[in-house]
C-alpha cells in the first residue's frame, strides 16, 4: 500500500511563520543587548589599561600626572602632532591604538593621509586645519582635574598651570582621569576634556555646534546602556559612572542646580562632593 505524503496547509505555514517572527522578536532584542553590554566590557577594559598607562607614565616621570597637551610644529603649523599629547607619552605603555577608542562606536577614520600620517580635519573650521588620530580618541584625559593645576579658587581661578603630582591627590580612587568623549555628533572625541564645562551639560538637547565642545563627557552617553558610562581613576581602577556625577542645568525649562559659575562651586563642594570627582584647576588636592 502506498502511503501518500501531506503537505503543510497554507494556514499551518502561517502559525509556523507566526511562531519564528515572535522568537525573533524576543531573541533578536536580547542578542543586541548582549552585543552592547560585551561593548561596554570592553570599553571598561580598555579605560583600565589606559588607567595602568598613568600610573606607568607617572612611574618613571617622578609620580607626576601625563601633561595633556600638544602643540603644532612650525614647519605644519596647522597639523597638530602627537608626540606631546597624553597620548602620544603613554602610547609606548599602552603600545595598542584601539585602545584609546571606545569600543561602544566605530574607530573613526581620518580624512587625509600624508607622510606624517592620518589626520582628521577639523569639524567646524574645516580644511587648513589639520589633527593626527591621537588628538581625536574618544577615550579622553581629564585635563584640569587629574594632568594640571593652578591656583585661586573655583570661582577665581588664576595662576600659569603646572603639572599635578599623584601624591597631591587626596582621594585618588574618587578622582576621575580618563572618561568617553564624544564631538558634537562626530564618531570621535577628543583627547582631553574639562572638568567644569564637561560635569555642567545642557541635559536636553543633542547639541551639533561648537557648545557640544564644552559638552564632549555627557555626549557619549548615548552609545551606553542605561547611560552608565566608563572611567579609569586616579589609583588605576575602572568603573561605571552616570547621571549622579553631573550638574543638572535645563535649556529653558525645569530646575537648575547652578545658574552661574557660584552656584556651580557651591553644587561641586555640597553634599555630593563632586569637586572629588572633577576635580578643577584650583584645586592643590
Amino acid at each position: 500500500m502506498k502511503l501518500k505524503r501531506r503537505a503543510f496547509t497554507l494556514i499551518e505555514l502561517l502559525v509556523v511563520i507566526a511562531i519564528i517572527a515572535i522568537l525573533a522578536a524576543i531573541l533578536f532584542p536580547v542578542f543586541a543587548q548582549a552585543k552592547a553590554s560585551a561593548k561596554v566590557a570592553s570599553s571598561l577594559s580598555n579605560v583600565k589599561q589606559l588607567a595602568l598607562g598613568l600610573q606607568m607614565y607617572s612611574t618613571d616621570y617622578d609620580d607626576l600626572a601625563v601633561p595633556h597637551y600638544g602643540y603644532n610644529t612650525p614647519s605644519d603649523p596647522n597639523q597638530y602632532h602627537s608626540n606631546t599629547t597624553w597620548v602620544g607619552r603613554t602610547s609606548p605603555y599602552v603600545k595598542n591604538r584601539q585602545i584609546f577608542f571606545d569600543p561602544t562606536r566605530q574607530i573613526p577614520k581620518g580624512d587625509l593621509n600624508n607622510a606624517q600620517g592620518e589626520f582628521f580635519q577639523d569639524p567646524f573650521y574645516g580644511a587648513g586645519y589639520e589633527y593626527r588620530w591621537e588628538w581625536v580618541t574618544n577615550l579622553s584625559l581629564n585635563a584640569d582635574g587629574y594632568s594640571y593645576q593652578q591656583g585661586g579658587t573655583c570661582t577665581a581661578v588664576s595662576g600659569a598651570a603646572s603639572q599635578r603630582s599623584l601624591t597631591s591627590f587626596d582621594d585618588v580612587a574618587r578622582r576621575v582621569a580618563i572618561a568617553p568623549t564624544q564631538y558634537a555628533n562626530l564618531p570621535y572625541g577628543w583627547m582631553y576634556f574639562l572638568g567644569y564645562s564637561a560635569s555642567w551639560p545642557y541635559i536636553d538637547i543633542y547639541y551639533t555646534s561648537w557648545w557640544s565642545w564644552d559638552n564632549l563627557v555627557w555626549d557619549s552617553r548615548r552609545t551606553y546602556l542605561g547611560a552608565k558610562m566608563v572611567g579609569a581613576y586616579a589609583d588605576g581602577h575602572a568603573a561605571k559612572f552616570g547621571r549622579e556625577k553631573f550638574v543638572a542645568y535645563y535649556w529653558g525649562a525645569g530646575t537648575n542646580e547652578a545658574n552661574n559659575r557660584a552656584e556651580w562651586c557651591n553644587v561641586m563642594t555640597g553634599t555630593r562632593q563632586l569637586d572629588k570627582f572633577w576635580g578643577g584647576p584650583w584645586m592643590s588636592n
